[in-house]
């Protein structure tokens, strides 16, 4: 079962989100609150597997409740549900290590999808999002000069091959998407994804997009 705790301060969409995951039968809502605090809390007690956030909440939004949990419960996924796509938002968000960004907007199967993806150690990000993150990562290296892999990256750690895998997640595909891409198979792709992950030390799917950005392999 995949545990979740659920933050959000607007009682009639978390019971909808309540509601819905409660059809799935691998998943199981362990808890709710109603603002960052309390989610640091009932995440100290609970240990869920997965914390599905708002940003906008009182007492503590979002942004520093995913820097507490991630620093404090770092086996803990964090999976950002929210009605916001403003670019500081998403690219503080990923920065402070969240797992997922979803809009509320979105149909309920992608918040199931999310809450998986982040469980297996993957991340779902909407690709408007997703490509917020792209743009910002870009402006901020071109504006430090670091278009080029830099020595002590540990790219050197990688195969031919796995820098492939690794420029095409750093694209934002899924496995799926690298398999056409590079024409093969999906469980070579993901032998390869687990060797990047593994070799560079990545935490998430996230922090290896971020880093391929950075290091010019995009």
């Amino acid at each position: 079962m995949i545990r979740v705790l659920i933050a959000d301060d607007q009682v009639l969409f978390r019971q909808m989100i309540v509601e819905t995951l409660r059809e799935e039968e691998d998943i199981e809502v362990v808890g709710e609150a109603t603002n960052g605090v309390e989610a640091v809390a009932q995440c100290e007690t609970l240990r869920p597997d997965i914390v599905l956030l708002d940003i906008n909440m009182p007492q503590m939004n979002g942004i520093e409740a995913t820097r507490r949990l991630v620093r404090s419960h770092p086996e803990t996924r964090v999976v950002i549900l929210t009605a916001f796509d403003e670019d500081h938002f998403v690219f503080e968000l990923i920065s402070a290590g969240a797992t997922g960004y979803v809009l509320k907007e979105s149909h309920s199967d992608e918040v199931v999808r999310a809450i998986r993806a982040a469980q297996s150690g993957e991340s779902m990000i909407e690709p408007r999002v997703l490509n917020k993150v792209l743009i910002e990562t870009r402006r901020l290296m071109q504006r430090e000069k670091a278009q080029a892999p830099r020595e002590g990256t540990g790219l050197d750690l990688l195969t031919d091959r796995e820098r492939e895998v690794l420029r095409e997640m750093g694209r934002g595909k899924n496995n799926r998407e690298i398999t056409e891409a590079l024409f093969i198979s999906e469980s070579t792709v993901k032998t390869h994804v687990t060797n990047v992950m593994q070799k560079m030390r990545f935490r998430d799917r996230v922090e290896a997009v971020l880093f391929a950005v950075q290091n010019g392999l995009v």
